[in-house]
């Protein structure tokens, strides 16, 4: 099982991180995933592109499941949107 964290605000620097650590998650073929989400919002874009790539990883089989932290809005919720 895999765990990605994102903390803080969703910007450029978030996605490249998180959009990498989802190549690793489908690239080692983890069955599942904890996305922890902790996070007041951010960019549409970089939000969009999260939340697109987690999709493209459940088509390939892998559960999400999103935990929400003390402030999950905006973007935030979005992202966490496309888990299971």
């Amino acid at each position: 099982m895999a765990r990605i964290i994102i903390e803080g605000a969703i910007n450029g620097t978030t996605r490249k991180t998180v959009l990498k650590a989802l190549q690793q998650v489908e690239e080692r073929e983890f069955p599942a995933l904890v996305l922890r989400i902790d996070s007041p919002g951010g960019t549409v874009g970089d939000s969009q592109e999260i939340h697109s790539a987690l999709l493209r990883l459940r088509q390939k089989g892998c559960h999400v499941v999103a935990s929400f932290g003390n402030i999950s809005a905006s973007g935030g919720v979005y992202v966490g949107v496309a888990a299971d």
